[in-house]
């Protein structure tokens, strides 16, 4: 049956030679046979058969080329899978970092306006501030200054001996005031016995 379909292939390619281009790793074309009136059925057969082997092997050569190129292409699509959910990650990284970068920022927008407020109202409220902090600055130096006077007269020498002469004076007279009521005791005692009222 092979030598029926060689020898058909045979009588297709007419007389044609054997001619192979150059090609590198491209695919060559088939090749052509010149088959002259000298060349036996045989010599057909064979020759077709070679080129049939040849064929085959060329053919086994690239179905094993795509299947290479084919596991390279799954290993590339999921490399391509791989990167594509790193790169989702990243944007949902970044994305983040941007929201909280702006947020940082409104922060800091807010910050530098409360900033500008209180400075602004520091600088009103100074013309008030100092004048009032000089004048309780005198204050309080006056009432240092009273302050060191009183204690210097109520600590002074002479105005604890005069404060002992005030307490000795005050006990005589005291003293003077108990015996002048014994005394008037007496005496009205003594009309009362005599029948005097008073």
């Amino acid at each position: 049956m092979r030598s029926i379909a060689v020898l058909l292939a045979a009588l297709v390619l007419a007389p044609v030679a054997l001619a192979e281009e150059p090609g590198g790793g491209t695919p060559s074309p088939p090749r052509q046979i010149v088959v002259s009136k000298s060349v036996t059925p045989v010599q057909k057969a064979a020759i077709l058969e070679e080129m049939l082997n040849k064929e085959t092997d060329r053919r086994v050569d690239l179905d094993a080329k795509i299947a290479a190129l084919t596991q390279e292409n799954s290993q590339l699509a999921l490399a391509q899978e791989a990167l594509a959910r790193d790169k989702a990650s990243a944007d949902g990284e970044l994305a983040r970092t941007r929201d909280a970068l702006s947020r940082v920022q409104r922060d800091f927008e807010t910050l530098r306006g409360d900033y500008t407020r209180i400075t602004k109202t520091v600088g009103l409220a100074l013309g008030f501030i100092a004048p009032l902090t000089l004048l309780i600055f005198g204050l309080l130096g006056w009432l240092l200054f009273i302050t060191r006077k009183l204690a210097a007269r109520v600590h002074d020498v002479p105005t604890l001996a005069r404060i002992g002469e005030y307490e000795g004076h005050v006990a005589h007279l005291h003293d003077q005031l108990n015996a002048e009521k014994n005394r008037n005791a007496v005496l009205r005692e003594r009309l009362a016995n005599l029948g005097i009222a008073d």
